[in-house]
């Protein structure tokens, strides 16, 4: 694929803040989990509750480490024959590997459904719906004839920012693609327009403010953690700096004002005088402003608006400005 254009990616940019838009998802991962323990499983290894879903209903959830760092954000589709878990990204196997590991005497078996399955979702989904696309309520997955097609409607809290993911048969993606574009009137956003509307809105993504480098609550993900169901996998450590007020950083956004680096390691550090200020999470050229900016996991006593840091990358060292 060749790299979009500036003028493509303002394009799209503006798009985004007009209104509602969709985005092409189909290297997101389905886990397919059948057997009578799913739901009880999931619900010790992931921060929301999740042993009282029936079929019909959705949720997402984080799938955390034992230092309650966050490894996915999954939406959880039970069905009256298996549950689904679709992934953020590329992750299936390594989230089967990781379920398989916690399987003791649980009646699970895992499946790689991927290759069947395609993902679309809606960003800024407007209250009336989305002409065309009936609309569930709130937590709720539907069943619907799209673009002549079967469609699963869901409708979920996210903290990644989605209202809507659309899942349809491998076979009928491109139908269904065609259709959110030209017959529902919705822009397509690529990858570098949606890091800029992330930027914009403070949305927290996966493999980027949620990663194994951040727990849940500096990441901007709190939402999706219940504090009242009991154990999970890396409960203690999110419930221990919940308590005791001990969340370190926070989700700012930052601007590099005298250029920076093309590409930055993951979880660059960003200090302030030389101590350490918190990391980079998000970085992306806005060719709106002409300047690289992004979102850092930033240290509270660095996180006011205006405050100046640092990060090196191959030895040179950059400016850089904590936003509003």
């Amino acid at each position: 694929m060749h790299a979009e254009s500036d003028s493509d990616v303002i394009q799209q940019a503006e798009a985004s803040t007009a209104g509602a838009f969709f985005r092409d998802e189909r290297t997101r991962g389905v886990v397919r989990i059948v057997g009578g323990d799913a739901l009880d499983l999931l619900n010790r290894l992931t921060t929301a509750k999740l042993d009282d879903l029936v079929p019909g209903q959705v949720r997402e959830t984080l799938v955390t480490t034992e230092k309650g760092r966050v490894m996915d954000a999954v939406l959880v589709l039970p069905g009256e024959s298996a549950v689904l878990l679709l992934t953020s990204g590329e992750t299936a196997e390594t989230l089967i590997a990781w379920l398989d590991k916690y399987t003791i005497m649980e009646d699970c078996r895992y499946t790689d459904a991927g290759a069947e399955h395609t993902q679309f979702s809606v960003y800024k989904v407007p209250e009336g719906g989305i002409d065309g696309i009936p609309l569930p309520e709130e937590g709720a997955a539907g069943e619907h004839r799209i673009a002549d097609a079967p469609v699963r409607v869901l409708r979920h809290d996210s903290v990644t920012g989605a209202g809507l993911r659309l899942l349809c048969d491998a076979a009928d993606a491109e139908k269904l693609a065609v259709f959110l574009s030209e017959d529902c009137g919705l822009p397509r956003l690529g990858d570098h327009a949606f890091a800029l509307w992330r930027v914009d809105a403070l949305v927290p993504a996966v493999g980027h403010e949620l990663s194994e480098h951040a727990n849940p609550l500096e990441s901007g993900s709190a939402a999706s953690v219940d504090f009242e169901k009991g154990c999970y996998i890396g409960q203690e450590v999110i419930a221990r700096l919940d308590s005791y007020d001990k969340v370190q950083r926070k989700p700012c956004r930052i601007t590099w004002p005298d250029g920076a680096p093309e590409n930055l390691l993951p979880a660059t550090t960003l200090t302030a005088e030389r101590r350490n200020a918190g990391f980079v999470t998000t970085h992306a050229y806005d060719p709106r402003s002409g300047m690289y900016r992004g979102i850092g996991l930033i240290r509270n006593a660095f996180a006011d608006a205006g405050t100046g840091l640092t990060c090196e990358a191959e030895g040179t060292e950059y400016r850089v400005l904590v936003g509003e």
